[in-house]
């Protein structure tokens, strides 16, 4: 989590660059070193206090450039030709960020790096940064954690938060120091629907106090109601649009029910389950707990043989936890699981993962090699491949995705949705029976994910089944058979998304 830059400031000057902020950028062109073409040409424009301007454009066209030239992230941490103006409060150059120390909010898309181990701390450190501390800083934290849902998480351990509940708590350490400007990139891609309502929710609070905020999104479609402005990316060039979605309005997200099971879906008897023959995976009462506020109950499940299955459920609601317990990384504390009608517990985990390939919600959390071409054939040489054999597999698959031209590259130096893609394919190359996916088309553009979909749907064609985690209720309607719903660490229903 990257907090709000010139922490030092008291809240009297705050307050004062809060009234005064502005942003102009003049004539900016970014490349970095070792790349020929620019990630952004010649880009002008500027944002007046009180604006919700929302960025979007596909992978790699520049959105995240930008916010890293304006956080100082480049030219400060990342290397390359910078050329044109950055102007916080005004025109005149004597007002730039680097000589006024314009206080900013800053959420990356990585919320996985934190400081401190738990939330309540995280969130009080750059508060104390600032000079607040006492019943003051207390006061700020309760504020900002009940505006994001955080409360009763202030006293968890970072790590065993959710991956959007851990995107919450970046958001607030971005948030805690009433900072006028707030640059946000995907600020929403791990959060539940009713989640991403009331962080957009806070953020048209803010902006009518008077701050500027910079929300990057690769769709814009949910946060496009919200927005003062748009404007869209392409090849590193940007376009003001007037792009409005009558579809998608916040009354839409308006109430706790739009998040709840019997409005999403057609709900399956509760026989229905019971009446596959064969069922690829099957769950029957299972518990685990991490302590009292976090885990699963009781939860039974059958995924049939060849079914796309989406898991869905609010952030913090288990499933994670839930296809942990696929590939043994994680036991049963009660009940059983079952794949291809074996007791998950009688089978070591090495052994699982040829039957059952997982992409994890962090991709980081999966990818070592030095090569992309060396990460998605290791899959295939851990299982005893030849090198050569394994290498030549790879290529093909990478072809297939447009990424022949990254084999070379590390991995960790492609883009987020790159990662995830090639993270994803080192999963597909093995040809298990069984894909568990947590969020494999988060960061993705509607370009990549319809690609990945594609290929998702030609696996299950040639009998695989799938089981997708995601938020993204579109996806689970346009390419599921049914769709599971978890609520508080229970399963409150399945069925066929209406």
């Amino acid at each position: 989590m990257l907090y709000g830059l010139s922490m030092s400031h008291s809240k009297r000057v705050r307050k004062k660059v809060c009234k005064l902020a502005s942003i102009t950028i003049r004539n900016l062109s970014f490349t970095y070193d070792g790349v020929a073409i620019p990630a952004l040409k010649t880009i002008n424009f500027s944002a007046a206090p009180g604006q919700i301007i929302l960025i979007s454009g596909n992978n790699g066209s520049g959105k995240s450039t930008l916010l890293a030239c304006l956080a100082g992230i480049i030219p400060e941490l990342t290397s390359g030709k910078l050329e044109g103006q950055i102007f916080f409060g005004g025109d005149d150059p004597d007002t730039k960020f680097r000589e006024d120390a314009t206080t900013l909010g800053v959420v990356l898309q990585d919320s996985d790096v934190y400081l401190l181990e738990e939330v309540y701390e995280e969130l009080a450190f750059p508060l104390q940064n600032s000079g607040t501390n006492g019943p003051d800083l207390d006061k700020r934290i309760q504020e900002v954690a009940s505006s994001l849902g955080l409360s009763r998480l202030l006293q968890r351990k970072i790590r065993s938060l959710s991956g959007g509940e851990r995107q919450k708590v970046a958001i607030g350490a971005a948030l805690i120091c009433d900072a006028p400007i707030l640059l946000l990139d995907e600020p929403v891609e791990q959060l539940d629907p009713l989640s991403a309502y009331n962080l957009f929710h806070t953020l048209r609070e803010l902006a009518k106090n008077g701050k500027i905020i910079l929300m990057c999104m690769h769709n814009p479609i949910t946060a496009a109601p919200w927005a003062d402005r748009i404007l869209c990316f392409r090849n590193g060039e940007l376009f003001e649009e007037n792009l409005k979605f009558p579809e998608v309005t916040p009354a839409q997200f308006n109430h706790s029910k739009a998040w709840t099971f019997p409005t999403l879906l057609n709900q399956e008897n509760s026989t229905l389950t019971e009446k596959v023959e064969h069922a690829v995976l099957e769950v029957r009462n299972l518990t685990y707990r991490y302590d009292k506020q976090s885990g699963i109950e009781n939860i039974t499940l059958k995924v049939k043989p060849q079914e796309i299955l989406a898991l869905t459920g609010p952030n913090g609601s288990g499933k994670s936890t839930l296809v942990k317990h696929f590939v043994g990384l994680l036991r049963p504390q009660a009940g059983k699981v079952f794949v291809d009608g074996v007791d998950t517990e009688k089978v070591p985990t090495w052994e699982l993962a040829k039957q059952v390939g997982i992409l994890f919600q962090n991709p980081d959390d999966q990818i070592f090699n030095a090569t992309v071409l060396e990460e998605i054939a290791w899959s295939l040489v851990a299982r005893g491949v030849p090198k050569r054999e394994a290498l030549t597999e790879a290529r093909k698959l990478a072809a297939d995705f447009e990424l022949k031209s990254m084999l070379d590259k590390h991995p960790h130096d492609l883009n987020r949705s790159l990662r995830q893609l090639v993270a994803l394919i080192s999963v597909l190359i093995t040809k298990p029976k069984m894909l568990i996916l947590d969020e494999p088309t988060k960061m993705m553009d509607f370009e990549l994910l319809k690609k990945v979909m594609t290929c998702l749907k030609n696996y299950r064609d040639q009998g695989g089944t799938i089981l997708i985690v995601t938020h993204d209720m579109m996806l689970a309607k346009n390419y599921s058979d049914r769709v599971a719903f978890l609520d508080s660490g229970r399963l409150a229903g399945i069925g066929v998304y209406i």
